[in-house]
């Protein structure tokens, strides 16, 4: 190889040794090593306020229900026990007697649910805002029977259940 070949070879080993970095994925930096220089630019700044949510807070927790219920062939049986529930009777022991669903061994437990994950004639009742924790509401009739629903517990979504 002469000396300018070498050196030709040379200069282009340097120049693709330079401009690899520009191929080469990120390194991370520290935050600490880096530095931010905020630039106000007047008209734009309020621009990008109004698409940022500094001024909001963090979204509210998912929308979720706790609720009991008792499910009856015929809106006949619903009175029976709505009678039961009103001489005193306990809502859980009425569900292990007379609730025709699996949930009536728990007391009519149903656990936590968001809605949709009930027929939508449970989940009006359910999330209604004009539903009080606590109360017995029913019957309410869906293609599985007749409710009686007790909701114990909502949380999430502020006022709009």
């Amino acid at each position: 190889m002469t000396k300018f070949t070498l050196l030709g070879a040379l200069v282009v080993l340097v120049a693709t040794m330079a401009c690899s970095d520009a191929f080469a994925p990120p390194t991370t930096r520290s935050v600490a090593a880096s530095s931010t220089t905020q630039v106000n630019m007047g008209l734009f700044d309020g621009f990008s306020k109004a698409f940022s949510n500094e001024e909001y807070g963090a979204p509210p927790d998912a929308v979720k229900a706790t609720a009991r219920h008792i499910l009856v062939k015929t809106k006949e049986d619903a009175s029976t026990v709505l009678g039961k529930i009103g001489k005193g009777s306990s809502f859980a022991d009425l569900a292990r007697e007379y609730s025709t669903c699996p949930s009536g061994k728990q007391g009519g437990s149903l656990g936590s649910f968001a809605p949709g994950a009930m027929v939508p004639e449970f989940d009006k009742v359910i999330f209604s805002p004009e539903t009080n924790i606590g109360e017995v509401y029913g019957p309410v009739q869906t293609k599985f029977g007749y409710h009686l629903i007790v909701v114990d517990k909502r949380k999430g979504g502020g006022d709009w259940y």
